[in-house]
């Protein structure tokens, strides 16, 4: 039996394998439909989703849960603090694919103040009876409505080129559920925008946590200085949390051999290995915040996963070598490196990966205090060498003065891709080079 073999049957891999069979072609091809997307955990819906595309998903948009839909809505629909219409809207488009009903369902269906937040943000709703409303032009008779009921007159407010026009929807609502649009009208009508919008991001804040998304703050905690020593006690098993397993999207990057992935193979305890892949999940959750990524870039958001997974396996790499600075990354190292896990969390391994990178950047920062090697990092595209390995050179320096340092310099097809430093033989790699290019630097002034 080889070695291969053997992985392929641990634990961990099993994971991987069952969480790439949720991708979102293997799922719109499933014979029960229903229960397989009911199956999913709202994270992983809302990546099937993202990875179909919303104009293509419709037959899994029919079967989400009302949690499902909220979380791709929370995750999808808001720039930072800021509620983007549009992009609720992409969402309200692919529903309105199978009819007003429909529509009207999915909107419904949506937390109370996000459909407030909606239709503030896109429409002015008058009395006509008793508010004073200005003198209709022939600028705005086509951006005025009246309720099919006459209750209300209906301004839009939007100027952003929606698909789904707010007055349709509104009209599907009024054949769907009269009550329901009543209410939302009248409340509209009186509410202040910016007080729904700071009530809907208080409540997608509490959502997002339970998603394992940290608020941006606290998700810069990764980018900190880590601990000395771990902290304690160890949960071996999972929290009760909405998100206890890798999405696929999230797993895929880890079936490519690394330091973590090898110590990940070696833990056989069911409930310690769902706690590691839960801390993996936040970890990966808090690196799209502070990286300031949006999630609806499944490619972004797979490289993301990527760095996560080497600066972890560079933050085990770095433990060990403190432990026994003669270490060699051999087979003794995964089974010390899984020793580790049962003792640090993700996050703190995380954070030791990326304190190793920051000898780098402080090099980096102290070569551009010479002025020579300033002004040649510094050269306008038309003063630069025409040499493919100068423009190498400038990206390589580029990313390391990054707020998070990166590898970069190395594909001469495309100099400025980035990629995290995954062991310490980049780490050493990088220090060589750098050395060279400021002496090379140096003697050309």
């Amino acid at each position: 039996m080889t070695d291969s073999k053997i992985i392929e049957l641990t634990p961990f891999r099993a994971d991987l394998t069952r969480a790439l069979t949720r991708r979102g072609e293997r799922l719109l091809a499933a014979t029960d439909l229903a229960a397989e997307v009911a199956l999913l955990e709202p994270l992983e819906a809302y990546y099937v989703v993202r990875e179909i595309g919303l104009d293509q998903a419709l037959p899994i948009l029919l079967e989400l849960s009302q949690e499902q839909l909220q979380a791709g809505i929370d995750l999808d629909c808001w720039n930072r603090y800021d509620f983007a219409v549009d992009s609720l809207d992409e969402w309200l488009t692919a529903f309105a694919q199978d009819g007003p009903e429909t529509l009207a369902k999915a909107f419904l269906s949506l937390d109370y103040v996000v459909q407030l937040l909606f239709l503030a943000q896109t429409v002015t709703v008058y009395d006509p009876d008793t508010d004073q409303v200005s003198q209709e032009d022939e600028e705005n008779v086509m951006s005025r409505a009246m309720t099919p009921d006459g209750f209300y007159l209906l301004e839009l407010k939007t100027e952003l080129p929606l698909q789904t026009h707010p007055f349709t929807l509104l009209d599907s609502l009024y054949q769907y559920d009269l009550p329901a649009v009543h209410r939302l009208l009248s409340e509209v009508r009186v509410d202040l925008p910016t007080q729904i919008e700071e009530e809907a991001l208080r409540f997608r804040s509490g959502r997002m946590q339970d998603l394992g998304f940290a608020t941006p703050d606290e998700a810069a905690v990764i980018f900190s200085r880590p601990a000395i020593r771990p902290p304690l006690p160890r949960f071996r098993a999972p929290i009760d949390s909405g998100v206890t397993r890798l999405p696929s999207v999230y797993a895929g990057p880890f079936i490519e051999t690394s330091l973590l992935q090898q110590a990940l193979s070696l833990i056989t305890d069911q409930g310690s290995l769902a706690r590691l892949e839960q801390e993996i999940v936040w970890t990966i959750n808090s690196a799209i915040i502070a990286y300031g990524e949006k999630t609806r870039d499944i490619e972004q958001i797979a490289g993301i996963a990527a760095r996560v997974r080497d600066t972890i396996s560079l933050g085990l790499e770095s433990l060990l070598v403190q432990q026994e600075p003669d270490c060699l990354l051999d087979a003794g190292a995964a089974a010390k490196a899984a020793d580790l896990l049962d003792v640090w969390c993700i996050t703190d391994l995380f954070r030791h990966g990326f304190a190793a990178t920051m000898v780098l950047q402080q090099e980096a920062r102290q070569a551009m205090r010479d002025p020579r090697f300033h002004a040649w990092h510094n050269l306008s595209d038309t003063e630069q060498s025409d040499e493919p390995t100068d423009r190498l050179e400038r990206a390589f320096v580029t990313a390391l003065l990054g707020r998070h340092p990166m590898f970069s310099g190395v594909d001469l097809a495309n100099p400025e891709n980035l990629k995290a430093f995954a062991c310490l033989a980049d780490i050493n790699v990088a220090h060589v080079r750098l050395q060279r290019l400021v002496d090379r630097v140096g003697r050309q002034a």
